[in-house]
């Protein structure tokens, strides 16, 4: 019979004991950002937080009116968010009232 190192190789690795492996646990920072108040109430915005964080939204710069209709839209059909046509709506009249569009200044 012919020795092969492959074979050995194989040999040798499935005689060695397997050492399990260890789960990795993290600490994620507490949430401390709070989500900025609107008449519609930020209950609105709750389905949001299933995948963006507080400091997500209100890092988002001033933009055009139609930019929070455009993006929610854009998580409902590009990303699936789970979003019922009734939520839409709500999500959208809190963003805008929230976190509203840039109001141009005034010429001098």
């Amino acid at each position: 019979m012919r020795f092969s190192l492959r074979r050995a190789g194989i040999v040798l690795a499935l005689l060695l004991p397997v050492a399990p492996a260890d789960a990795l646990e993290i600490q994620l920072p507490t949430e401390t950002a709070m989500l900025r108040p609107a008449a519609t109430g930020a209950d609105a915005a709750a389905p949001c937080m299933m995948c963006h964080s507080v400091d997500y939204l209100s890092t988002q710069p001033p933009m055009l009116p139609g930019f929070w209709q455009a993006e929610v839209r854009k998580m409902v059909d590009a990303y699936g968010a789970p979003l019922s046509a009734e939520q839409l709506p709500g999500i959208v009249e809190y963003l805008d009232a929230a976190y509203p569009p840039a109001v141009p200044e005034p010429a001098p």
